[in-house]
């Protein structure tokens, strides 16, 4: 694991990029530029959060969060790779790139934006190896490339769990699916087609069949948060509702109702099959109303 100290002395440009640490051991990219500020964990390549210079926070992280390698943190980008999920033979849930530490490979400051570039080597069980990207500007680009680095086809899941910061999941609204078939994994699995738009009045876990982008709706506010997908075959929406989120010891019970999950991904039937040397990149860029 890279120490805040060798970070500093590589990386740190104009005042723009710093390092700091939330616990002992645990350290953190601070970035800050003419349109946004971000923070970055090295633990899972955690986006915790991003705000553009002339708004409000667009990432929700919980009070509550734990910052403990190992431990998943609650809120932020969570990167579920290479599984989504459970997996029928392997734990964790949605596999072991959220509780891994990740090297900082690059740092770019530029005018309008910061490029930040991070690794995660192959494990020798499953030969798969992932970068990931982000650009921190006036949107907030993610991209996680997945390589082959063994001798045949292997194949993975993925997706990028974002957690949107919203006034009340109630009075909140996705856009763009409409139409969609969908796995609604509450409870017994059931399968459904969405009339409308995407509602929360409780607890929301479905796995969406689109490529298409979506907009995330604050009906008090009337922000419209944009997801502009690539290479992404399923859409996942979660929020854990009253009786779940409860339970939850990094989640404030305060707090259920302020966070919407809008997730890009392939998952399940859409899993991703790659050979020998080959690359598998999915994107998402998110954006504000004017």
């Amino acid at each position: 694991m890279q120490t805040i100290n060798q970070l500093a002395e590589e990386f740190e440009c104009q005042n723009e990029v710093w390092f700091e640490e939330l616990a002992t051991g645990y350290p953190v990219v601070r970035i800050q530029n003419a349109h946004a500020k971000a923070s970055i964990a090295l633990h899972g390549a955690h986006l915790i959060d991003y705000c553009q210079t002339d708004g409000k926070p667009l990432i929700y992280t919980s009070s509550a969060a734990v910052f403990r390698e190992g431990k998943a943190i609650r809120g932020g980008i969570p990167i579920c790779w290479p599984w989504f999920s459970a997996h029928p033979e392997k734990s964790p849930s949605h596999g072991y790139a959220r509780i891994s530490f990740w090297r900082l490979e690059n740092v770019v400051c530029e005018s309008n934006r910061t490029s930040l570039t991070f690794s995660l080597p192959a494990k020798n069980d499953t030969g798969l190896s992932a970068r990931m990207e982000f650009v921190i500007g006036k949107t907030l680009q993610l991209t996680l490339t997945t390589t082959n680095d063994g001798e045949s086809d292997l194949s993975f899941s993925e997706a990028l769990h974002s957690y949107f910061t919203v006034t009340d999941s109630r009075k909140t609204h996705v856009l763009g699916l409409d139409g969609c078939s969908y796995i609604d994994t509450v409870g017994t699995e059931s399968i459904g087609t969405q009339n409308g738009p995407l509602r929360f009045p409780d607890e929301i876990d479905q796995i969406y069949t689109t490529s298409e982008d979506v907009i995330i709706e604050d009906l008090v506010t009337q922000q419209r948060v944009h997801l502009t997908k690539t290479n992404s075959k399923n859409t996942i929406t979660w929020n854990p509702g009253i009786e779940k989120g409860s339970s939850m010891d990094d989640l404030a019970n305060d707090e259920i109702h302020d966070f919407v999950c809008v997730e890009a991904g392939n998952v399940r039937d859409h899993s991703i099959t790659i050979p020998p040397g080959e690359s598998h990149s999915i994107s998402l860029t998110i954006s504000t109303n004017p």
